[in-house]
């Protein structure tokens, strides 16, 4: 399971998370509002894409 977040404050605001990846041993996408997080099992990747960016989503953000 994984997770995309923005560090804020020394604090991380969740934006998006993988589901159980027994649930679909090759590949599992969640997608929660302008983030969308793909977890390839097979290639071991993580793509996460960010759809209309602001320029108040600047900052800095962690896979976690």
């Amino acid at each position: 399971k994984k997770a995309w977040c923005r560090v804020r404050g020394g604090g991380c605001e969740l934006l998006g998370e993988t589901l159980d990846p027994t649930q679909n041993p090759h590949r599992t996408r969640a997608r929660k509002g302008r983030v969308t997080m793909e977890d390839n099992h097979e290639n071991r990747t993580v793509s996460i894409t960010m759809t209309n960016l602001q320029v108040e989503d600047s900052g800095n953000y962690s896979c976690v």
